[in-house]
């Protein structure tokens, strides 16, 4: 389920005593000086046990799912330590056996909350930040896109111009080598013949990409696009597409991995 499907769930959650939802947000993010030496580990003990505290003197009923709950978070959260992003946002609650955690790659302020509803505030700030985003990563003769929401990854797809048919067709397996780099073992003058004809026709093709992922972006409904690619293609792209194009990248990151191309864009 995406998040904004499960956002769109916990929005209509409401308990009823003794069961109660707990909302966390953790910060968690290593690059923030405020957070060296651990420190989110105090702000996750020292959050937890002011329920505690609070519950020892109200609800023992409430308690007793409260700490069940703890547990649960808490063993959670230690088995992503060798690996933690930069925030940890939890839902959970004990009777109704709501369990929603998100690893984000985005900032959070450290908050808990013990309530009949979810606390999503801080999830529609995010939202609004880092809404429904194609990122379109072009080189010369490959383009992907990569779908992201809240700073994550969604969905992802390739298209490969196939110079046999002159179209451009959705690609499956392994990433392959960019054509410009090896022209399939050819001799260096099959090389430059088909980088010639490459250039030639760029343009030509390009239009047809981005009628393409003009309808990519009305069918998965983008709120929001990014180009990245060297000066020529990158604009070039942009140039053929109808969408508006909110920003354009002079980075041609087509090879890295999705999530790296993601945190250069988060960061």
């Amino acid at each position: 389920m995406s998040i904004q499907k499960t956002m769109n769930k916990l929005e209509n959650v409401h308990l009823q005593s003794p069961d109660k939802l707990l909302t966390m947000y953790l910060n968690t993010d290593r690059r923030d000086p405020d957070q060296q030496g651990g420190k989110w580990k105090i702000a996750l003990k020292n959050g937890l046990n002011s329920f505690n505290e609070y519950l020892d003197l109200s609800n023992e009923e409430e308690k007793k799912r409260f700490n069940s709950l703890r547990e649960k978070i808490q063993n959670y959260v230690s088995s992503l330590e060798r690996d933690l992003p930069r925030s940890i946002i939890i839902f959970a609650s004990e009777d109704s056996s709501i369990w929603e955690a998100f690893q984000l790659q985005v900032p959070v302020e450290t908050n808990f909350y013990w309530e009949e509803y979810a606390v999503l505030d801080q999830m529609k700030q995010i939202q609004s930040e880092k809404p429904l985003t194609g990122l379109i990563l072009v080189q010369q003769t490959q383009v992907k896109w990569v779908e992201t929401a809240f700073g994550q990854i969604e969905d992802t797809e390739m298209f490969r111009f196939d110079l046999d048919t002159e179209e451009w067709r959705r690609h499956a397996g392994p990433q392959p080598s960019d054509i410009t780099i090896a022209s399939k073992g050819g001799s260096a003058s099959q090389d430059d013949h088909f980088q010639q004809r490459i250039e030639a026709n760029q343009k030509r093709w390009f239009k047809n990409l981005g009628g393409k992922l003009d309808k990519v972006a009305a069918d998965r409904k983008w709120e929001k696009i990014i180009v990245l690619g060297d000066k020529g293609t990158g604009h070039m792209l942009s140039e053929n597409m109808n969408k508006q194009i909110d920003e354009v990248i002079q980075k041609n990151l087509l090879n890295e991995q999705e999530e790296k191309v993601v945190e250069e864009i988060n960061a």
